[in-house]
């Protein structure tokens, strides 16, 4: 599929949802990674650049679900221009909060060609697949094993990075359900499998549903503020042992105090150890793991590529 035919669909996505926009994709790129079927890469987007890239499979792929993937992107350029947010890292929130919500949305909705979908027509109701139609339960199956799966990765490694590929698989597979009669039940149904007990999220998906866009963010921000203090404390039981820092001591860390916390603890250690240069290479270990949790308020870009 080339530049043109591309661009064509984009117009005909335009006419379908009343978009006035002259603005075009510039390029395709067939360079994404292997189990990622598009993507617009954010920074380029905020570069003035309008690539869209995708993966080379798409030319073996059935035309229905090519354009599936086309539609499902088309949104997220589409959300990046009507952003209500003008700063950069407000900006990267919300493209992977409610974009992601957003793009699953549309693309699920145009293949059903209407909302309040009953459970009952899971099965019935075929959507586009690589090869061959899919069942709606198929899709809503893959996608909560999916964001299972990042889930429990996360949770054994705390990475922030892993957390991000949780969020979004769970913002794919709410996407999907919002347009389900039985939407609450799902999400209900998805917090009890994950074993999540954080009201934040159904509350989340609630602003998303109803479009009070202005509150994705904070919450969002909250929820990550709170992914990013896991990740310093784990880092500092990792490196400062009960002697230095006692179990009390590391709940009182938290993401405005945990630098002064390194240089308190370092020097805890240097009272103990009379061996300098020990002392020197845990400090400075100590120091790079946390090089991460230094960007707090902006722990997207620590990606070298925020796809979305």
């Amino acid at each position: 599929m080339n530049i043109k035919q591309i661009n064509d669909l984009w117009t005909e996505y335009k006419k379908k949802y009343g978009i006035d926009s002259d603005i075009m994709i510039e390029d395709v790129k067939y360079d994404t990674e292997e189990y990622v079927e598009g993507c617009f890469n954010l920074l380029e987007l905020m570069e003035g650049r309008y690539i869209l890239h995708l993966n080379p499979k798409v030319h073996i792929y059935r035309d229905s679900y090519v354009k599936f993937i086309l539609f499902h992107e088309f949104t997220h350029f589409y959300d990046f221009f009507h952003c209500p947010y003008e700063q950069k890292n407000e900006k990267l929130f919300f493209m992977n909060a409610y974009s992601e919500f957003h793009a699953c949305k549309v693309t699920l909705a145009r293949c059903i060609e209407q909302y309040q979908v009953k459970l009952t027509d899971i099965d019935k109701i075929q959507i586009p697949g690589p090869f061959r139609e899919i069942s709606i339960r198929k899709l809503l199956n893959e996608s909560l094993s999916r964001l299972k799966y990042y889930m429990e990765i996360y949770y054994l490694t705390y990475q922030i990075h892993d957390f991000i590929n949780a969020f979004r698989q769970m913002m794919y597979l709410f996407g999907y359900i919002s347009l389900f009669k039985d939407d609450v039940i799902l999400v209900q149904y998805t917090m009890k499998v994950l074993d999540l007990g954080d009201d934040r999220i159904p509350e989340l998906y609630k602003c998303m549903k109803e479009g009070e866009l202005d509150k994705v963010v904070p919450i969002y921000k909250s929820i990550a503020d709170d992914v990013i203090l896991a990740y310093i404390r784990i880092s500092f039981r990792r490196y400062y042992d009960k002697d230095i820092l006692s179990d009390e001591e590391l709940q009182e860390i938290n993401n405005d105090n945990y630098e002064e916390y390194i240089r308190i603890l370092n020097d805890r250690i240097r009272s103990r150890n009379s061996v300098k240069e020990l002392v020197d290479a845990q400090k400075d270990e100590m120091e790079q793991q946390l090089e991460e949790a230094a960007m707090l308020a902006y722990f997207m870009e620590q990606l070298r590529y925020l796809i979305i």
